[in-house]
């Protein structure tokens, strides 16, 4: 029963990694301009800035530094994911409870995907969501 689980979360840390390398590459990194107006809005949102909690800041600067947020977040769950595969047989209950968490993590962002971004965030959530949540339906005796 174990090993499945193991599996499943290992499966889940595959599905994050692919929306982690995803985002972080095509959002972050290469992400490429639209064109001009595209253009005009992003140093719009750059060149207005105001403060919050003594600090200048821009909505640029929120765009962007959530970005990498969620990309840092994205790489700390593929690691979770994968010890706690590692974990199963030694602590199921523990990956339990820690897998029930991860799965309803990734709903919530399917959900999010599903009303403010696209396709293939939205099926990596899911995949990750399904797979931690079988993890904790396996474990679920422990």
């Amino acid at each position: 029963m174990t090993v499945a689980a193991g599996m499943l979360l290992r499966i889940a840390a595959l599905a994050i990694a692919v929306y982690e390398l995803g985002h972080t590459l095509g959002g972050m990194l290469l992400g490429k301009s639209r064109g001009p107006d595209e253009d005009a809005l992003m140093a719009s949102f750059a060149t207005y800035r105001f403060d919050v909690m003594g600090s200048s800041r821009s909505h640029y600067d929120f765009y962007r530094g959530e970005g990498w947020y969620l990309s840092a977040a994205l790489a700390a769950m593929v690691v979770m994911c994968w010890l706690l595969s590692n974990s199963a047989a030694e602590s199921p209950a523990l990956v339990r409870r820690l897998s029930l968490v991860i799965a309803v993590f990734f709903a919530t962002s399917a959900a999010l995907c599903a009303v403010f971004f696209f396709a293939a965030p939205l099926v990596l959530s899911v995949i990750a969501s399904a797979t931690c949540g079988a993890a904790w339906w396996r474990l679920r005796r422990t």
